[in-house]
Order: structure tokens, then sequence, then C-alpha cells
């Protein structure tokens, strides 16, 4: 089917994306060219990143009919287009949308396993793709973690080995490791002779305005692909459980995560080079199965600036 073309739809914030991204490489062995809907910075990230070739952006009003029952001619078009459709999603109507517009093989996949289940999300992606025999050609997820290997050390790229990247934020405030924490962390390493760089997302002024007035340079990111493109010029990472963690192990970086209330079993970030940190503590994460978690979530708050840079050291020397 190499002369066929598939057409990904996927709903999820950049960590669910980063963490389909083995799954990707892998469908490229099969399909000539694939194409991805999905919100726009994720979409040109996957673009800058030589994953897909082309990128639609979820927020156009008219991808929005896919989720209606008035499903617009151009997306019906644009559907037909493809050999293969390919939903990560929860959604019945843009199953049945699907359904309507095109006679053609079309698949749908729940992005994530159900709460309990103890599987990690890729290979929980791998599993249901195999099932449909989307990635018949690819025997093992070993064999699909060889791809992802490959294509993240296929482009050299120039960095500089003492530049260590420090993001303090999160999707959810549970997720945060105390910033205070982290600064201590950044006054370490620098007298390791490392030099910290701090950076935030459009969604983190929080930690922005603290940093500053911290006298604690630091760069703010809107774009995806400007993310990707400052990991790439670093010698390692070091953050929360965020989509930035995701995409900085994906990338290859020394990268250690600090995990909280959510399950690493589940969620730890892909790449070849990551180590977790999480308190030792007999509570079980509960960040999807319980209706409330710990307002200050002991998991998280007790991990200590000794134990981060313990595992830095071990990662960023292996």
């Amino acid at each position: 089917m190499r002369d066929s073309s598939l057409l990904i739809i996927h709903q999820g914030a950049l960590g669910d994306l980063v963490l389909s991204f083995p799954v990707i490489v892998a469908l490229r062995k099969k399909f000539s060219r694939i194409d991805m809907l999905c919100p726009l910075q994720q979409s040109r990230l996957a673009e800058h990143m030589e994953l897909i070739e082309k990128g639609y952006p979820l927020e156009s009003a008219y991808f929005a009919t896919l989720f209606s029952d008035q499903l617009d001619a151009k997306i019906k078009d644009l559907i037909r287009s493809y050999t293969a459709i390919l939903s990560f999603s929860f959604s019945k109507d843009l199953k049945k949308s699907i359904g309507q517009a095109t006679d053609r093989q079309s698949f749908q996949i729940p992005p994530r396993p159900p709460a309990r289940e103890k599987i990690h999300v890729t290979e929980f992606l791998m599993k249901n793709i195999m099932d449909c025999r989307l990635l018949e050609a690819v025997a093992s997820k070993d064999q699909i973690f060889t791809l992802h290997r490959n294509h993240t050390s296929s482009t050299a790229r120039s960095f500089n080995s003492a530049k260590i990247i420090i993001h303090p934020g999160a999707g959810s405030i549970l997720k945060r490791w105390p910033l205070s924490k982290f600064l201590k962390l950044a006054a370490v390493l620098t007298k390791q002779g490392m030099q910290p760089h701090f950076i935030c997302g459009p969604a983190e002024p929080d930690l922005a305005d603290e940093l500053s007035k911290q006298n604690r340079p630091i760069q703010s990111l809107s774009e995806l692909t400007d993310l990707a493109d400052l990991l790439k010029s670093a010698g390692g990472y070091i953050g929360n459980d965020s989509g930035v963690s995701h995409l900085a192990a994906y990338m290859g970086l020394p990268s250690v995560v600090i995990f909280g209330p959510a399950d690493p079993v589940r969620w730890r970030p892909v790449g070849p080079r990551v180590e977790i940190v999480r308190s030792d503590l007999d509570c079980t994460p509960c960040f999807e199965i319980e209706p409330e978690s710990c307002a200050r979530p002991a998991c998280l708050t007790e991990a200590s600036p000794e134990s981060v840079l313990m595992a830095f050291d071990q990662v960023y020397r292996r």
C-alpha cells in the first residue's frame, strides 16, 4: 500500500499527540502520504518534524461539521480523497460523519486506554492499530520503537550540551512541582557549570511573573515549532508531567520528568533517555480515577531537588 494515503484525525492535547508519534512513524512505512487533522499548533509541529506531509487546523469552522449532522461538502471531498482514515477519538458523531462521507477504510480508536488499565498509552495505540491490521507489516512493538529511534536520530542537530531546559509548568496545577524547588535545582546546576534556561507557555503567566520577580531569565514560547527548535539546541531537559516533557523526551534529550498524581505506567514519556522521579509513597496514582485529587499532592511535592538532580546526573551521563 505504499501508493496509498492516510488521513489521521487527532483531537488530543500535545502530550497525547506526541505519544502517538511512534505509531505515525511506523505507519509511514506503509502509506506513501500521511496528512493530519488536529489543532493548528500541533499540525504545524508534526509537519515541522517531518511526521506528516500536510496538516489541517481542527479549529477551522467547516471542520466543526464533522461533529454535527450537517457535514460540509468540502469535508466530504477531502475525506474521500484518502485511501484510509484513522481517528484517535471517543466521538460517536465523528465516526458517524466519516461513515457517511466515504465507503473507504476508516478506523477509530480511543486516544488512551480506560483509566484503570495498566498499559502505556503508546502500547495501547499500537495494539489497537495492529488489531485493525493497519500495521500488520510491523511485527512487534520493538520494531516500532526502533523506527522511532531512527526517525528522531536521522537529523543531526547542533546543540549546547551545557544548556538545560527547565519547564516548571504543566496542563494541570496538580502536576506542578513547586517552583521554589525548580529554582533550587537551577542554582545547583549553575554551580556545576550548566546553563539552565527556564521556559513557559502562553497559559503559564503566573510562573513567568514569579520567575521575573526572582530575576531569572525566561523564554516564553507561543509556537510549538519554536519550542521544538529550542529543544534541539539543548543538552538536557527537566520538567513536570506535561506535553513539553513528552516532546523533549521524544526528541531524544536526556530528560527527567517529575510525576505526581498521574500514573507513569500509563503516561511515561517515550524516548531513549528518560528518568522518572516520583515520591515513594503508599498512595496509588489517582489523577484519572478519583473524582477529587489532593489539593497539594504529596506524591509530587515531597520529591526533593536532590532526587531530581541525582536522576538528571544518571540520564545526562548515560
